[in-house]
């Protein structure tokens, strides 16, 4: 008898603990097969190659009695080994404060038309050089698109107001993971969605500022627009970048249209240049089909041609820099679970 009542016991815990820890548990993940042909200029970027990623992510949710939610978010790549998010948050009537190495108010907001693709390549960029000893630190420095407002990928805090309206914003803080005091960074962005002639139309701005020792700040900036109407989608954004030596600007725009039956079709385009490195240009088209085979699994076909002139023939190291050219042909195979 005394036996079967500290199992009981034991079994009522369990339960009891499991109940008031964990009160909804989501497992997921994605998976992509890849294979390119690329056609490049330079002979060590050219050739065929195939590449898989794969991800898990485990997610957890609770409400407490006060009303709050507290989430958190696991993701991981089992190819490589890394953490792509790892994050929790407590939500409310407050708005959402969120804790981790997850993305930032800026790539929360930030308008990056090239979202509307989901395969394309940017293209090899690294300034021709072939031999170990040459290649550090001679990777080409230009923008491929609007986006990337992660200026700083360690773990930050993030605060989101709760949406007014249309509206919705946050800011951001966080460190490089060192007590210096010059690696600080800021991060803002919100969005406005309204509705006009039928259409959904969002409007975005993001900014980050980057501290970076004895040398000049990165500041990201990115604004734009995207609109949805029935099923033809199309963005357009302008990105600025300054930083030690470097002063881009760069524009794109993407349009995608969903032709039904599981096919949606895309193209997308950038131009970026440097204003401190005059003749330093990069210009890219994107052309996509993806179609949804069955339900989670995708296949999407992507043709991406690029253009990059450098700004002088020597690059910084004394090393030979070269224009360079290419066009990449893919295949991905796409799976969620």
């Amino acid at each position: 008898m005394r036996k079967y009542l500290l199992s009981t016991s034991a079994l009522a815990s369990v339960a009891l603990l499991s109940t008031a820890a964990v009160a909804d548990v989501s497992i997921s993940g994605e998976a992509e097969f890849d294979y390119s042909s690329r056609d490049h200029s330079i002979s060590t970027a050219d050739g065929n190659m195939m590449s898989s990623v794969q991800e898990v992510h485990i997610g957890f949710t609770s409400k407490t009695d006060s009303g709050l939610t507290i989430s958190a978010v696991n993701q991981f790549n089992t190819v490589g080994g890394g953490s792509d998010d790892v994050s929790f948050s407590v939500a409310g009537g407050f708005g959402k404060l969120v804790f981790g190495a997850t993305d930032g108010a800026a790539g929360t907001y930030e308008m990056n038309p090239l979202g509307l693709l989901q395969e394309e390549d940017a293209g090899t960029l690294n300034d021709g050089i072939t031999t170990a000893a040459q290649a550090a630190g001679t990777t080409a420095s230009i923008s491929t698109s609007t986006g990337g407002g992660e200026t700083n990928g360690s773990s930050k805090v993030s605060y989101h107001l709760p949406a007014i309206g249309g509206l919705t914003a946050g800011v951001s803080m966080s460190t490089q993971g060192t007590t210096a005091g010059t690696d600080d960074n800021t991060q803002f962005g919100m969005n406005y969605a309204l509705t006009a002639g039928g259409a959904a139309v969002t409007l975005g701005y993001s900014s980050g500022t980057k501290e970076v020792a004895d040398v000049a700040d990165t500041d990201i900036t990115s604004m734009g627009i995207k609109v949805v109407h029935g099923n033809i989608s199309i963005a357009a954004a302008d990105g600025q970048y300054t930083a030690n030596d470097e002063d881009r600007s760069t524009q794109s725009a993407a349009i995608s249209y969903n032709m039904g039956n599981g096919l949606v079709v895309g193209y997308g385009t950038v131009q970026s240049e440097d204003d401190l490195d005059v003749g330093e240009e990069y210009t890219a088209n994107h052309y996509e089909a993806a179609y949804t085979i069955a339900s989670g699994l995708t296949a999407v076909v992507n043709v991406s041609d690029f253009d990059y002139k450098v700004a002088t023939a020597t690059h910084e190291n004394g090393s030979t820099a070269v224009n360079m050219n290419g066009t990449t042909t893919s295949l991905t195979i796409k799976a969620a679970f």
